[in-house]
């Protein structure tokens, strides 16, 4: 299920906890099991976004969902990336 969820977030990009649950048909809390597995194994990179932005509103792809709060998001490392290239 590991791989099957850096293939979810590399594929959509933005999408949320409950999203990743319903479509894996699991628990939230085994995703955030999961996320912090990979997280501490290299393949995902946590970002936090928020009032210290350097970037404006206007240029920034999570403006609508943002309104300056705290908002953390999980991308993939390069790591992450090499092993999704690796399985196709």
């Amino acid at each position: 299920m590991l791989k099957d969820i850096l293939f979810a977030i590399e594929r959509d990009k933005i999408l949320s906890k409950t999203r990743l649950a319903r479509e894996f048909k699991v628990t939230v809390p085994m995703i955030d099991d999961a996320i912090d597995q990979l997280l501490r194994m290299g393949y995902l990179v946590k970002e936090e976004t928020g009032s210290d932005c350097v970037v404006s509103c206007g240029s920034c792809p999570m403006a609508s969902q943002c309104g300056k709060d705290i908002l953390t998001t999980y991308v993939l490392s390069d790591k992450g990336r090499a092993l999704l290239a690796q399985a196709e």
